[in-house]
Formats: structure tokens, sequence, C-alpha cells
């Protein structure tokens, strides 16, 4: 037999939790092996499974030897309010994981507003499956509208799957979230609020034991790298494919409803659909970095990244596209890991779902 591995890295596309609806997208590239000795030598195939909308921590933390939740520590696991001090408990507006119905409420947080006040969660990180099975009747049937909030559990319009409802995953946001690296304002800065430090035991799945039983292969964790950039699945594709990030020509400068341009108030927070941290009045969280001053300095001193980047989901200029109206980024002229594999000569292929 010759000598040939595969390797499988999952790459996270953003460091949020308890997405469970998202679909993702793998990058295969395949060609001839390099000379043997030269380390890649072995190397044939190389499959890169790109795992949107889900933290390295969600999914894989609790695998033994990883650097994820056995490792995490009270000072960044504890989530904040807008006082800096530690919520009493993880409030909730998932369907499935509100008290006091359909769970009991264990613990109670005056500081909060009315409906999130009363919980059944403690201040730490928790497991999903433990609340809302992979068999659960909680996923939106196809072509049935979305809600934002989730299904509760046998709704007529659900179907298995166990979801949760999404969570906001955006440039500034998560920016905001990490908090320069203390990691206790997911919570805050999140429209799904305590659902943030949901989740899953992977170790139940088939991947699990084909990676760790006896003829298993050889594999590897990519447990010290999250992402390429802040935010969600849109600008980690354009890292993935491109190692940069698009520049939206021409853009608008106008400052009015068609400027594309995000406007940062006092913080870093600029969604306005966050409960526990509403946006402030005159702030827009949208697709483009916030804009330039005309001798080149950002309109905002709380970031260094600003000028005319597309940091934020946003539509192709040719189809598909969700909608004829919605706004649009030019096309892309800059070269991308496609060019690179064709002029080496190596065969590769892309495929996407959604």
């Amino acid at each position: 037999m010759s000598r040939e591995r595969t390797v499988k890295m999952g790459i996270v596309g953003a460091l949020i939790a308890g997405v469970t609806i998202a679909m993702p997208s793998m990058t295969t590239v395949t060609g001839a092996a390099a000379p043997a000795g030269t380390g890649l030598g072995d190397i044939k195939h190389i499959v890169v499974i790109y795992e949107e909308n889900h933290s390295f921590d969600n999914l894989f933390g609790g695998w033994p030897g990883a650097n994820g939740l056995n490792n995490a520590d009270y000072q960044h696991t504890t989530q904040v309010g807008l006082d800096s001090k530690p919520l009493a408990c993880l409030p909730q507006n998932d369907v499935n994981l509100t008290s006091p119905a359909p769970l009991p409420t264990r613990c109670t947080d005056s500081s909060l507003p009315v409906p999130q006040q009363q919980s059944a969660f403690a201040n730490a990180p928790f497991t999903i499956d433990d609340y809302i099975a992979a068999t659960d009747v909680t996923c939106p049937k196809p072509g049935t509208p979305f809600a934002p909030n989730g299904l509760p559990k046998n709704d007529p319009n659900a179907a298995a799957g166990g979801c949760t409802r999404d969570l906001v995953h955006r440039f500034y946001n998560e920016q905001y979230q990490l908090n320069g690296g203390k990691m206790n304002r997911y919570t805050l800065g999140s429209d799904a609020m305590g659902l943030t430090q949901g989740h899953y035991d992977t170790t139940a799945l088939p991947i699990y034991d084909y990676l760790t039983g006896a003829n298993a292969p050889k594999y590897m964790i990519a447990d010290n790298f999250f992402q390429s950039a802040f935010g969600g699945s849109f600008l980690n594709h354009q890292w993935l494919i491109a190692a940069q990030t698009p520049v939206y020509a021409n853009a608008d400068h106008s400052g009015t409803a068609t400027d594309l341009h995000t406007v940062l108030g006092t913080d870093l927070n600029p969604a306005s659909n966050t409960p526990l941290d509403p946006a402030e009045v005159g702030t827009k969280d949208a697709a483009l970095t916030v804009d330039k001053n005309p001798d080149g300095s950002c309109k905002s001193t709380l970031t260094t990244a600003c000028g005319d980047y597309a940091v934020n989901t946003i539509q192709p200029t040719y189809e598909p596209f969700s909608s004829a109206s919605a706004a649009k980024l030019p096309p892309l002229t800059s070269s991308n890991i496609g060019d690179e594999l064709s002029a080496a000569h190596v065969d590769w292929a892309w495929y996407s779902g959604g």
C-alpha cells in the first residue's frame, strides 16, 4: 500500500455558541503529493471543513486534551452586566430555556430587565444537551418563518433536530464581547444573552468514537485558533479563501441611509438587538467598517479598523443573493487560493451549502 494520509481540520467561523441551523461550507483540495521526506509528502488530500457559527468551545471544548472548557477559569467565564459586576445568573430568551416556564426559576437578578430577572441558569458555562436534546422538535420546517427566539418543543411549525435560537455575530459586536481579553461581555452583548455560554457534549457523536477508537487515523485539533477575523462567517470566508478583507469600491460617504459605514457610540456595541445593552441613539451596525475622516483618522476613537472594508454580511453582485434590492458588494478582483493553486497546477474544487 502507498503511504497516504488525509488531514481534516475544523475551522471555526465565529466566536459564538448555540447555533444549530447554519449550513457549513467545505473546501476540498487535492493534488499530487510532494516528494517523500518533505514533511507534507505523505499527505495527498487536504479537506477543510468550515463549521460556521460555532465557537471551538461550543463544539470541541470538552474533548480530552483540548485547551478549551477544561482549562477555563472563573475570571474568563463569569459574565458581567452594564455595571461591570458579575450577573447573579444567566438570563435566557430562547423559548425552551426561559423561566419560570418551561424551566423552573433557580435564581433571580433584580438588576436585569423584568423579562430576564428569573433564570434556571447560574452564571457559568452549561451543556445545552441537558435542556434541548438533538432529537427535540425545535427546528423550523423548510419554508416556514424564522422564529427570533426559537420554536418551543413540539410546536406544529417545528421539526426534529434540537435547534436553538440564533446568536448575533458581527465585527464590532464581537470585540465588545471580548472586552479586551476579559471574555466577560458575551451575554451582555448578545441578542441571545445567556445562550452564549452554552456548549454541546460532542464526545457522544460517532466522529469522536472514530477519532479516538483503536484504529483511529492521525488527526489534530486546532484548539488555539478560533478564527481569522472578528465577526461572522462572511468575513471569515473571505480570509479562508483570500487571506484579506474585501474593499467596497467607490463607497458612499454621505452619512445618509445609503452610506454602509458602521457608526459607533461610546462603546463597541452598535447592535440594536441586544436586550441587556441596547444600541445608543445615532449608532448604526452596517456592512462596512467605521468611516475615515478627511485626514485619514478613524471617525471613532474606539477602533483602528476603519475605511471602506466590508466586514459584516453583504450580498454579492451576482446571483444568488437574498433579494434584488439588498446592498451588494462590488465585484472583487483580488487574488485568492484558487488563483494560487491554479498557478501551481494543483487541482482543486469548492463546495458550498446553502
